[in-house]
């Protein structure tokens, strides 16, 4: 039975900021999803005995697999433990696109 991909959202802050790890945040990414580890790991194509020492930090996630994971699990705690770490903010697309038109709208009614 494989997963929907769902198309990646935040987890409030408080969340990722409470990971002390990047394990940490694969686990939340994951634990978040409400999806079973089993539907998770076919999903992906990681191999049962693996996904178990992935999931209890004795092996590493596949980097090729990251963001088929957010995909799936619907949510960006990895990466956003990722920017919180380095001092980043996430920026959706359609946000930047949005504050473009904007600031261009801005810049024509000065104009006028």
């Amino acid at each position: 039975m494989l997963a929907e991909v769902r198309r990646p959202s935040d987890v409030p802050i408080a969340f990722v900021r409470a990971c002390k790890s990047e394990l940490e945040a694969l686990n939340l990414c994951m634990n978040l999803s409400n999806l079973s580890d089993e539907t998770i790991r076919e999903s992906l194509g990681i191999d049962k005995g693996h996904f178990s020492r992935l999931r209890k930090g004795r092996g590493n996630f596949p980097p090729n697999k990251r963001v088929a994971l957010m995909e799936l699990c619907g949510n960006r705690a990895p990466v956003q433990y990722e920017a919180e770490r380095l001092g980043c903010d996430l920026v959706d697309k359609s946000k930047d696109a949005k504050i473009r038109a904007l600031e261009q709208e801005l810049l024509q009614l000065k104009a006028a």
